[in-house]
């Protein structure tokens, strides 16, 4: 496997815990029953969303998120940032398609 590929998987399992850690923290939400994440508006964060997040990184791998005792501040926070992004819809569509039928 190449570098590149690599990298791009190791970004996407980033990913994937980060979002798992926002709805873990109720910054996003999951659909019960398909399982589909939704919710993230970074700009909706409370004040204290920052200092509380790095107070979980800061703790290391003995912390709630020990996959990120690793990362930089910013790296840490851009990825959060990116999880959120990645699920910004309103509600899960599957459920919305459904009502709609």
């Amino acid at each position: 496997m190449g570098q590149a590929k690599k990298m791009m998987m190791e970004h996407e399992d980033n990913i994937n815990v980060a979002t798992s850690y926002l709805v873990e923290i109720g910054e996003l939400k999951e659909c019960e029953a398909h399982g589909e994440v939704y919710g993230g508006d970074t700009t909706d964060w409370d004040s204290n969303f920052y200092a509380r997040v790095m107070a979980d990184r800061n703790r290391g791998i003995n912390g709630p998120i020990p996959w990120a005792a690793s990362m930089t501040a910013r790296e840490f926070t851009d990825l959060l940032n990116e999880a959120a992004n990645d699920h910004s819809g309103d509600g899960c569509g599957y459920c919305a398609k459904n009502m709609a039928d």
